[in-house]
């Protein structure tokens, strides 16, 4: 299980870099998909990278915090994948989508979305560029910490960094035609 808190809170960067290594390497948080990254020594496919890629420009555009404590974040992320592989079956987006099943799915995502206020309410944001500092204002004992913010996870928003931008609809549409990433 991630903690997210304790993780937020190292003093490493947590830059997300290309990954030198197997293609066959399978992605430490969800545990199904190709690792295509990592961070630090964590290998990440492109759908749970934001979650662990804390540092990096444009985060907040890629992803958000939410308050989710049902799901561990490996499973939250294979959920928002078939969320989002819905909608680009459709050539639509998790915001764009209105019919069928590309809008069931937006629906999907948009209640995944709204419990973004539910962690407002408990540490003042739902953005993970001021989600480390806030961590290490945290002044919670341990056990207290662990029913007081173990329910963060992140959110993917289907896009991705500034400097790719159609790095994710590329894995997508990959995923769909049963290509190689």
């Amino acid at each position: 299980m991630l903690d997210l808190v304790r993780y937020a809170r190292a003093d490493k960067e947590l830059n997300a870099q290309k990954l030198v290594g197997p293609k066959s390497t399978i992605c430490a948080c969800c545990q199904h998909m190709p690792a295509t990254a990592t961070v630090g020594d964590t290998t990440l496919c492109p759908t749970c990278l934001p979650a662990f890629a804390l540092d990096a420009s444009g985060i907040d555009h890629v992803a958000s915090l939410i308050w989710l404590p049902q799901l561990e974040q490996g499973v939250l992320s294979r959920l928002v994948l078939t969320l989002h592989v819905t909608c680009a079956r459709q050539s639509v987006t998790v915001r764009t989508a209105a019919t069928g099943e590309a809008g069931i799915a937006a629906m999907n995502f948009e209640l995944l979305k709204r419990r973004e206020t539910a962690l407002v309410n408990r540490i003042g944001t739902a953005k993970i560029s001021e989600f480390r500092e806030a961590c290490k204002e945290l002044k919670i004992d341990p056990v207290q910490r662990a029913h007081f913010v173990n329910g963060i996870r992140v959110l993917h928003h289907g896009c991705w960094f500034g400097d790719a931008p159609q790095l994710y609809d590329n894995y997508l549409r990959a995923l769909i035609g049963g290509v190689p990433f």
